[in-house]
């Protein structure tokens, strides 16, 4: 924790509103390396599958993504968690935690057969019960998203792990 700061509440999580889209834009923006960049227009259009961490000032975002079912005969239910950012002087309170805590359990209740992030924070995630996984088991992501990235070459080569966390009819797997 940093010294001087409190440490984050579940109380200050909330959906964005329409009013949100330049906030969400600019925590997404002060973490280029670590989070894809989206336009304005795309959050505008999107900003109710945001919430927020906002105790007064907007501190951290988190969205999501239902994934494309690739073969309707075998359908892989997929929701990926997008566009995950904490700006960068409220990291180490907790807000992160506070946020996917909050975000799983809202997904959990959809009952996808897994959920995905591709993530430089690997260990980060492994404490949310998230596995590593292969990208080439994540063929919907590749297809939805990767191969629109200007990042990298290949999605295989991006640096970012793959992880899931797969669920059961009773939730959490």
């Amino acid at each position: 924790m940093q010294a001087g700061k409190a440490m984050a509440d579940k109380r200050h999580i909330r959906q964005a509103r329409f009013d949100d889209t330049g906030a969400i834009y600019e925590v997404i923006r002060e973490n280029p390396d670590e989070v894809l960049p989206r336009s304005y227009q795309d959050i505008f259009m999107h900003f109710d599958r945001f919430y927020l961490y906002d105790d007064g000032e907007v501190r951290g975002v988190i969205s999501w993504q239902v994934l494309p079912a690739i073969n309707a005969e075998q359908s892989d239910r997929c929701i990926e968690v997008i566009s995950f950012s904490v700006r960068r002087a409220d990291q180490g309170r907790g807000i992160g935690a506070v946020l996917l805590q909050h975000m799983t359990g809202l997904l959990t209740a959809m009952k996808p057969d897994r959920l995905i992030v591709l993530t430089f924070y690997p260990e980060f995630f492994r404490r949310f019960g998230f596995v590593e996984t292969s990208k080439e088991k994540l063929y919907q992501k590749i297809y939805f998203g990767c191969l629109h990235c200007t990042k990298h070459r290949s999605p295989l080569t991006c640096p970012e792990a793959a992880m899931e966390l797969a669920m059961t009819d009773k939730g959490v797997g």
